[in-house]
């Protein structure tokens, strides 16, 4: 078969998941390699044999025709089509029927990365003239496309990826739709109802990559991303990080994540409040209605927390952060305040905390990492709270009660709701009366290891702001059977023996059990009202271990069933 001379570039879109670093940049200039996606795409097109290219434009279009022509290879025309309303692929494509001409051309996006021998999807192509062959992708991607014998059936049935590169017969445009916006896929199911042939075609050895999101960007990346614009000084030291237009990063300083300028990282009070600011490190939403930014200044780096009014604990955090000082607690400096606290500028006491030491570190490393962390538990505990000092309510029956339902309506209505809630319901009420018989101490209620940073070599606590007064086998719960950690059930009990040689108040085996239980179907709960959001769905992930805790300290028989059952039930879920 005669190679294509011409295609088409889609390179309209938003980039909506990249943003806010595509709210200055095109998303087809995203940097990737050496130069920008669009720039991979048309050189590539290029050794394939095009000789003219269309290219659809929308999102910051002046960008587009000031850049993409530096990047066009020598011997490839360059065209572009302007959409003064985004029109989708199949719109969009429908406006350029006037560029297609007798021959089958490509069709493909402008960001991806993609790198494949073209061969098999033209050797389809030749033998079978059909209307479209469409480059599949197995292991990757959404995976929503059914291919049989070689033939696309379902556009939404799974099994594979589309990868949006398309080598198609001009007769496709007769089959998309007769309206300004809509999707090239709707065209394609119309075209398989008057049965018409679209080939799946799989391309082995090939590189596919959906750079959608900054984590896929990195991926694809293989390193930092620094975007045009943006000013990083010899000897600042980037790790995984991508750097938008507009921030600033000096010498000396550590950076990683996603970093943007403070004109799109902060807001212009925010910016009034701190003129000082040369980057804003956006941080991963931790689910407590706290938005947390990492600042960078000529000074160093801080955190900025803003608090939002559905949690009033959140305004406790300057208060208890002072508290805890004065008592020998390692926690966060609070550098300023505003409105009562709702905004905070925090000293920044670095990225790393326990769950990462965990991961990084040896057995001996992390056995006296633990050690640390346990002296530091149990020196909190061991705390006398002055009359007035204001605590959130202390735990007591309608507390535990309230974590109850939290598991059961946010849990297992969610995961399990053929569950024995009615047996799952006393077996907790028993674990909250005997939770209630221990002395109460201060209680951090949240000792997981993400809420415990490395700082200077001893650790230091975050995320305190829900402190107060209740059985110390609830934080050694939170601590010991943590589902970030994954620790045994004698490693556990190992950690105990140490904590109670330090403690005020030991805690005795009996007490631990159900302290474990109590914060793990509190846990459980979380993760459930947690997971439905988009932004913080990674914590379904931590599920199947939060049960399997539970299930080596539940001593009720029907939540040992049960811990059983669902693990056996769930055991091939991708939480994700």
């Amino acid at each position: 078969m005669k190679r294509p001379r011409k295609a088409i570039v889609l390179a309209a879109g938003f980039g909506s998941r990249l943003a806010p670093l595509t709210l200055d940049c095109p998303k087809p200039l995203v940097p990737l390699r050496g130069k920008p996606m669009i720039g991979h795409v048309l050189t590539q097109l290029r050794e394939w044999g095009v000789r003219e290219v269309l290219v659809n434009i929308h999102h910051l279009a002046g960008e587009m025709l000031r850049e993409v022509p530096g990047w066009c290879p020598a011997g490839m025309r360059l065209n572009f089509s302007f959409e003064a309303e985004i029109l989708g692929t199949g719109g969009g494509l429908r406006r350029m029927q006037w560029f297609v001409g007798d021959d089958p051309l490509w069709v493909c996006n402008a960001d991806v990365l993609q790198a494949l021998n073209p061969r098999p999807l033209l050797k389809a192509y030749e033998r079978e003239k059909p209307l479209a062959c469409l480059w599949m992708v197995p292991d990757a991607g959404p995976r929503s496309v059914k291919v049989e014998m070689g033939k696309v059936v379902d556009f939404r049935g799974g099994g594979v990826t589309f990868s949006g590169l398309h080598l198609v017969s001009p007769k496709l445009w007769s089959y998309l739709p007769d309206q300004e916006f809509s999707s090239v896929i709707t065209g394609y199911e119309q075209a398989l109802s008057a049965g018409e042939t679209i080939l799946g075609v799989e391309v082995p050895g090939s590189e596919w990559a959906d750079v959608g999101t900054p984590e896929h960007l990195l991926e694809a990346a293989g390193d930092s991303v620094i975007f045009p614009g943006a000013c990083v000084e010899a000897g600042a030291r980037l790790t995984r990080a991508i750097v938008g237009p507009g921030a600033k990063l000096r010498k000396g300083v550590k950076a990683s994540g996603l970093i943007v300028s403070p004109q799109r990282g902060l807001s212009e009070e925010e910016r009034k409040w701190i003129p000082e600011v040369e980057a804003v490190e956006l941080l991963s939403a931790r689910g407590s209605d706290r938005r947390f930014r990492r600042i960078f200044t000529p000074e160093g780096t801080e955190l900025l927390i803003v608090s939002g009014s559905a949690r009033p604990e959140n305004l406790r955090f300057a208060g208890h952060a002072r508290f805890l000082r004065k008592q020998g607690i390692r926690v966060p400096a609070i550098l300023q305040r505003r409105q009562q606290g709702a905004w905070l500028r925090v000293e920044d006491l670095g990225r790393v905390d326990l769950q990462e030491r965990l991961l990084k570190g040896s057995r001996k490393r992390n056995r006296e990492d633990l050690k640390k962390v346990l002296e530091l538990a149990a020196s909190l505990h061991g705390i006398r709270v002055p009359k007035g000092f204001k605590l959130e309510a202390p735990f007591d029956a309608a507390l535990f009660a309230w974590e109850r339902n939290l598991f059961r309506e946010q849990f297992l209505l969610r995961h399990d709701p053929a569950a024995d809630v009615e047996g799952l319901d006393a077996a907790l009420t028993e674990v909250a009366k005997k939770l209630q018989s221990q002395p109460r101490v201060l209680l951090h209620r949240d000792l997981q290891c993400t809420n415990i940073l490395w700082a200077d070599r001893e650790p230091a606590l975050i995320d305190f702001q829900g402190m107060r007064l209740g059985p110390a086998a609830y934080d050694l719960g939170s601590l010991l059977a943590d589902p970030y950690a994954g620790r045994t059930k004698e490693e556990q009990l190992e950690a105990l023996a140490f904590y109670n040689r330090h403690a005020e108040q030991p805690i005795e085996e009996e007490f631990y059990a159900p302290g474990a239980v109590q914060r793990l179907s509190q846990a459980l709960g979380a993760y459930g009202r947690l997971g439905a959001m988009p932004e913080t769905r990674r914590f379904l992930e931590h599920i199947p271990e939060a049960v399997r805790q539970m299930g080596f300290w539940a001593e009720d028989e029907c939540l040992q069933l049960w811990a059983r059952s669902f693990l056996e039930g769930h055991e091939q879920e991708n939480w994700l």
